[in-house]
């Protein structure tokens, strides 16, 4: 089973750290996965503005989104890695936005960020000792 990332753009640093393994046919890590569900994918578009450029995006198993990127290079940094943001979603919520085309799942996601901005206040991503936060959606 290919894991489900979402890089933050060409370039993008860790995307192989996050555990994309390079598939059989040759394709780039990076490229291999880098597909979300269009609920998750039209969450992460709207919301990709609130984290750094080179964020990654995993979609778990449960259809939750882990978020992290790379903090390597900074000197307040304990860990590679910022602590991960995780957001959930109710299944009523992952429901409607099924049934929605591009557009309608583009404005609902959009509307959602207030939560997603008060959910991070607080959050520390070089945290001593990180704990991954997370934000309930529906």
């Amino acid at each position: 089973m290919e894991r489900t990332v979402s890089e933050g753009g060409p370039g993008s640093p860790g995307a192989a750290s996050l555990g994309a393994a390079k598939p059989a046919d040759g394709r780039s890590a990076s490229r291999a996965a880098c597909s979300l569900d269009p609920v998750r994918a039209a969450f992460w578009t709207a919301f990709r503005h609130l984290f750094p450029e080179h964020s990654l995006a995993a979609q778990t198993p449960n259809g939750s989104l882990l978020i992290s990127w790379s903090v390597a290079d900074d000197p307040h940094a304990h860990y590679p890695y910022a602590a991960p943001v995780m957001l959930r979603f109710d299944p009523a919520l992952v429901g409607v936005m099924q049934g929605a085309d591009a557009a309608q799942r583009e404005s609902i996601a959009r509307q959602h960020e207030p939560i997603l901005r008060e959910g991070l206040r607080g959050y520390d991503p070089f945290a001593r000792f990180p704990k991954a936060r997370v934000v309930v959606f529906g």
